[in-house]
């Protein structure tokens, strides 16, 4: 009983460490956005800021590194599949509902967000090469930028929600990833928008319902690759080719991370598959993985 509120207590005070830190660590960086713009120069290193935090609580409370599981094996490789085909599940028809009905432009970008030319002289060229950059390298590049959030967001803080015996812990953290987003959110920089404090609600709707997904990649697998994966792939396929061959005066309060159709998409899919995923499982309200049996 006692090892058992040792633990709890240890792991909150762990979450404190990494929570003050991500705050403090974001602050200079979320400053110099909002004053000057997405900048790579202060972009690059605020992505990092969740990892740096793991490890400055990893070692303020002497805890090694080896729960970050790094490790990479025949079940994580083979959650990568569904990882990848996730983004394009809730993409597709949330995207496609808001061209479909005229709420947004489909205009297939000609530069992509890494700064690349997207070959192809016709919307439609341009679009199918930029699927293909979208579904092979895109995921692979954008993985560079998620690894470090994913290090802290996956590979510390949900453990520690867990261990801390914090109710829902996948909502939890999906709620403090979609936070984390607020300054640049509301300073205009990052996923403009005409309504920037709806933007932000919705945003926070949409990197929640990810979460559990995220979440169960990285339980289910005891690696941190798979949510690596995710991440990356969402970046590439959602917001670097849907949300980048979208325009239009609306688009940002529908078609977008912080718009009201991928939201409601990301919400009702990753219901739909959480909700398929139970029930292969003998115990419909939680599930075996590397950390044990818990409630996401």
């Amino acid at each position: 009983m006692q090892e058992a509120t040792d633990k709890v207590r240890r792991a909150r005070r762990g979450l404190a460490i990494f929570i003050g830190v991500v705050i403090l660590a974001s602050a200079p960086f979320h400053t110099q956005i909002a004053l000057y713009g997405l900048d790579a120069s202060y972009f690059l290193p605020l992505v990092w800021v969740p990892c740096f935090a793991s490890v400055v609580a990893r070692l303020a409370l002497r805890e090694g590194f080896g729960d970050v599981s790094f490790r990479f094996d025949r079940r994580a490789a083979w959650a990568m599949v569904p990882a990848l085909i996730y983004p394009v599940v809730v993409a597709l028809p949330a995207y496609g509902l808001a061209w479909g009905t005229g709420i947004a432009a489909f205009e297939p970008a000609s530069m992509h967000p890494l700064g690349f030319a997207i070959p192809g002289s016709t919307p439609g060229e341009r679009f199918l090469a930029g699927g293909i950059i979208a579904l092979t390298v895109g995921p692979l590049a954008m993985a560079v930028l998620a690894v470090g959030e994913e290090i802290g967001w996956r590979g510390y803080l949900l453990p520690r929600l867990i261990d801390a015996r914090i109710p829902h812990p996948a909502l939890v953290s999906g709620v403090v990833w979609g936070g984390w987003h607020a300054p640049m959110i509301l300073s205009g920089h990052y996923n403009p928008s005409p309504s920037p404090m709806l933007s932000l609600l919705l945003f926070v709707v949409c990197l929640t319902g990810q979460s559990y997904f995220a979440a169960r990649l990285r339980l289910d697998t005891g690696s941190v690759w798979p949510p690596v994966v995710m991440h990356g792939g969402w970046n590439a396929i959602a917001v670097s080719f849907f949300g980048a061959s979208t325009t239009g005066k609306h688009a940002p309060l529908w078609a977008s991370e912080g718009g009201v159709l991928v939201a409601g998409s990301t919400v009702l899919i990753t219901y739909v598959l959480l909700r398929w995923r139970r029930g292969q499982e003998s115990a419909p309200s939680s599930r075996s993985s590397a950390l044990g049996t818990v409630r996401t």
